[in-house]
């Protein structure tokens, strides 16, 4: 029986496969992650220093959603609703901000809950569009990926043709016996400024060719290979991916990761992805029998995806 997310939490995203694929309508594999969660709580349940910095962010997603042209999202938001019962509510917040993990994203999931009635009624790809324009509020432009992923709390698969399924997904039974992590560069970067820098360089006509005929042709082996309709070691073809982003979305990689992200294509023992748009957490891939060498080398313990 399916196990339904918790309507006062809304998880973290880990986008698996599909960095800046989904800007461009391409394939993408998100999953919820829930070590890292906002949860609505009640105003009188907050604790000292909160309460401005939460009231105030409703505030101006309220406002930012009312100047929005009438019939805009396909379930209609009750503005009244929103208006006289947003200062009775503020989000305890444990997503990190600017690391890849769709903090906007639960809170655009979070409002669409509580202040857009019927939303749940509605197709996948309808509550992504809807959710892609409450987090342009933060970004400027979404896909709606990772609000959409946070709202459901379940794996996703968004395919190249539009369409959006739950996908049949553990990341704790990845073929082969490898495991995914996270590893915390401590570096924070803004999601607008760096996918604002993609698409400029998505006018270059070589860098656009290769994104297209090599990097998004790559993301779909990856989510076939990890949903088990393709034979390919998902390591692989990670290594080709860390690759080609190590070539291409040099900008997106913090400078302190650049090592490391050398050290696992010349050791084999792991390899680094983007997670999200860049900065914050880098997503790794290694065999389970290797994580205790990692931890050491490292020094920190890593965040297993499981």
């Amino acid at each position: 029986m399916e196990v339904m997310r918790n309507r006062n939490i809304y998880p973290s995203k880990i986008m698996l496969v599909g960095e800046y694929s989904a800007v461009l309508g391409g394939s993408a594999l998100t999953i919820p992650f829930y070590k890292y969660h906002a949860t609505v709580r009640n105003i009188n349940d907050i604790p000292p220093g909160k309460e401005l910095q939460t009231s105030q962010s409703l505030k101006y997603l309220y406002h930012f959603i009312h100047d929005l042209p009438e019939g805009f999202f396909h379930a209609a938001p009750d503005l009244e609703l929103f208006s006289g019962q947003m200062e009775k509510y503020w989000l305890d917040m444990s997503i990190p901000i600017g690391y890849g993990l769709g903090s906007s994203g639960a809170v655009s999931a979070a409002i669409y809950e509580l202040f857009f009635p019927g939303s749940e009624n509605l197709s996948l790809q309808h509550q992504k569009e809807d959710l892609a324009a409450i987090e342009s509020y933060f970004h400027g432009k979404s896909s709606g990926v990772d609000g959409l992923t946070c709202y459901v709390g379940k794996p996703l698969y968004f395919r190249e043709d539009g369409s959006i399924q739950k996908a049949e997904f553990n990341p704790a039974e990845i073929p082969l016996g490898y495991r995914f992590f996270l590893l915390n560069s401590g570096e924070r970067f803004e999601t607008g400024p760096l996918v604002t820098h993609f698409l400029k360089q998505m006018k270059d006509p070589g860098f656009a060719s290769s994104i297209r005929n090599e990097y998004l042709p790559l993301n779909q082996k990856l989510i076939e290979s990890l949903l088990g309709h393709r034979k390919a070691d998902p390591a692989m073809l990670v290594r080709v991916i860390s690759d080609f982003q190590f070539t291409h979305f040099r900008k997106m990689i913090p400078d302190n990761m650049i090592d490391a992200w050398i050290e696992g294509q010349i050791s084999n023992e792991y390899y680094l992805k983007l997670n999200g748009s860049g900065g914050g957490f880098m997503l790794g891939i290694t065999h389970h029998t290797s994580s205790e060498s990692l931890k050491e080398r490292w020094k920190q313990e890593l965040v297993w995806i499981e």
